[in-house]
């Protein structure tokens, strides 16, 4: 399982691999979503990109009512995120 991308959000990490979509808090708490039921993702700007400083809220919806949600992404991470996994 090839890690892709990897970045900080409100929840801990965000961690993009090649089956799958994962965010992290240390060992202790872990969602993920398998990238092969992914649906949609939806980006909500957080806060305006002042700089290069903003961030995006992202909520990736799997088959079903499955949501994985990763708060206070870097905005420009968050389109590269979108771009990367382009359904």
């Amino acid at each position: 399982m090839a890690e892709l991308l990897r970045t900080r959000c409100a929840q801990g990490t965000l961690i993009i691999t090649d089956s799958a979509i994962r965010v992290e808090l240390g060992t202790i708490k872990q969602q993920s979503l398998a990238r092969s039921s992914l649906t949609g993702i939806d980006l909500l700007m957080a806060y305006p990109n002042i700089f290069g400083l903003g961030r995006t809220n992202m909520v990736f919806h799997g088959q079903g009512t499955e949501r994985l949600q990763a708060n206070l992404v870097p905005t420009n991470i968050a389109r590269e995120i979108k771009s990367l996994l382009d359904l």
